[in-house]
């Protein structure tokens, strides 16, 4: 995969936790962040949407996406933007690209992947966590990277920190109520995208 220059927009925040006195990196829907500190873990909520977290398993450089949809047209793919980050496809390769980028090496490179929940309500979203947590799992098999560890599916959402130094990720399964402000969330950010985009190119399962 060739990287791509510049990276797409990387939706997300940065806070200091004092409790780990490290730093927090938020990825929102259609975002993804890569890092080479140490100090820093980076964090998403999870619905059907999924995350993969990757990391060089020598240098400690890695980070996750954090993705809505499985896969979109070369249109979508060629706008380099968070219209394509949407996209599991998309958002994977630029999640490997700017591993590259920082030094990591495909060969060293493992994954967690996490996500892909039924969450209550969000009809248009139902069947989107089952289609997600396949494709992912088919591109990191098709592609020969290990999947070391994962927390999918399920009907409930997740808070997920990773911190890609050590590998180490962290998965909290949220109640009910969460549930349905993830799916608020992540359909809000959909129909976004439909809005923004012509007519028909976005299908919904």
């Amino acid at each position: 995969m060739a990287p791509r220059d510049p990276s797409p927009a990387q939706p997300r925040r940065a806070f200091h936790d004092a409790a780990s006195g490290s730093t927090l990196v938020s990825v929102a829907p259609g975002g993804h962040y890569v890092t080479s500190d140490s100090n820093e873990i980076v964090v998403t909520l999870l619905g059907s949407c999924v995350a993969a977290c990757a990391r060089d398993t020598v240098s400690g450089v890695g980070g996750l996406n954090h993705f809505l949809l499985p896969t979109g047209d070369v249109h979508d793919r060629a706008q380099g933007s968070d219209e394509a980050m949407r996209f599991g496809d998309y958002a994977m390769e630029t999640l490997l690209n700017s591993i590259y980028r920082k030094g990591g090496q495909r060969g060293r490179i493992e994954f967690k992947i996490f996500g892909g929940a039924r969450v209550l309500g969000g009809s248009s979203l139902l069947k989107i966590g089952e289609q997600n947590i396949a494709f992912v799992e088919k591109f990191l098999r098709t592609e020969g990277f290990p999947i070391v560890s994962r927390s999918v599916g399920g009907t409930a959402p997740r808070r997920l920190r990773f911190h890609p130094a050590t590998g180490k990720a962290f998965v909290q399964e949220l109640d009910r109520t969460t549930a349905a402000n993830v799916t608020h969330e992540e359909e809000t950010y959909s129909s976004r995208l439909r809005r923004r985009a012509p007519a028909g190119e976005v299908e919904f399962f």
